[in-house]
């Protein structure tokens, strides 16, 4: 007897233990999936689809019934637990990528030496490093802060640089340094259950400039402004609350106005441009988007 009742214990468990719940919708249309979480606006839940575990969320106004452990779970939903689809949920996002990115400012009008040309086109193309932080509150818009920063420089050892009272020879240099930061708005597109997720982040904020320059003399150009940023992002679900991110941003600003320190005299003067400086640029990136809780 006491076989036969542990043989009935260990069936009843397995069931248990591989049964699937059920959502009953207002329309009677049903969902079969692992409930995650019962909340007072939204249940969440995992399903399968095609061999991958997605996040989902329906709100409780379009439920009718749900039920716990009604259904037996498919293999490939056992094979591939561990893989989530992060793209989709509502939750906090972290977001590092790097790149190039590369400045939109014209060369200066007029005759140049074509050693000067080439050296202002280089200074054109830097590298780049962006954080994105996001917390979406549905399925496809989020609220966050972008911090966005730039490098490029360029140098040549030496340089006669002609004044009305001296002739100046040393290095003449550029190393530019942007910081940019800006509360963002992120919208997703598409089927947001999907793997490859595409989305648009939309901004404005402020944008620190420096400039540890050299023309023969060192100097410092410090300056900031406000302006905007536009991106393009497509998240590729690696599972595991992680996605691959690329990402493609503009970013909109120009200097009117400068101080500029000659680092040896210790000296400070702010100029003001007869035209604006353009420090526009465009970015390429990819990197890695986390999605936190437990998923």
């Amino acid at each position: 007897m006491k076989y036969f009742i542990l043989l009935t214990f260990l069936i009843i468990f397995t069931i248990h233990t591989k049964a699937q719940d059920l959502i009953i919708k207002t329309n009677n249309d049903s969902i079969p999936c692992k409930i995650k979480e019962l909340g007072a606006l939204y249940i969440s839940y995992y399903y399968n689809n095609r061999g991958v575990i997605n996040l989902g969320n329906i709100a409780t106004q379009h439920i009718k019934n749900f039920q716990y452990n009604i259904l037996p779970v498919d293999s490939i939903f056992l094979k591939h637990k561990g893989k989530t689809n992060t793209n989709s949920g509502i939750g906090l996002y972290l977001s590092t990528t790097i790149g190039l990115g590369y400045l939109f400012a014209p060369l200066p009008e007029g005759n140049l030496p074509d050693f000067y040309k080439k050296y202002l086109t280089e200074l054109r193309t830097g590298t780049s490093f962006h954080v994105n932080t996001m917390y979406f509150i549905n399925s496809r818009i989020g609220l966050g802060l972008h911090y966005g920063n730039f490098n490029t420089q360029n140098h040549i050892d030496k340089v006669v640089v002609y004044t009305s009272t001296d002739t100046l020879i040393g290095p003449l240099s550029d190393k530019i340094n942007t910081h940019y930061f800006a509360p963002t708005l992120y919208i997703k597109f598409g089927n947001t259950k999907q793997s490859v997720l595409p989305m648009i982040a939309i901004g404005a904020g402020y944008t620190s400039y420096l400039n540890d320059a050299s023309l023969a003399i060192p100097f410092k150009i410090e300056s900031s402004t406000i302006g905007l940023n536009l991106q393009g992002i497509l998240d590729i679900n690696m599972g595991y609350n992680l996605a691959l991110s690329l990402k493609l941003g503009a970013y909109s600003g120009s200097l009117t106005k400068a101080t500029i320190t000659d680092v040896n005299a210790q000296s400070k003067r702010t100029v003001t441009f007869t035209e604006s400086d353009n420090i526009s640029r465009m970015d390429l990136h990819a990197g890695l988007r986390y999605k936190f809780g437990n998923h």
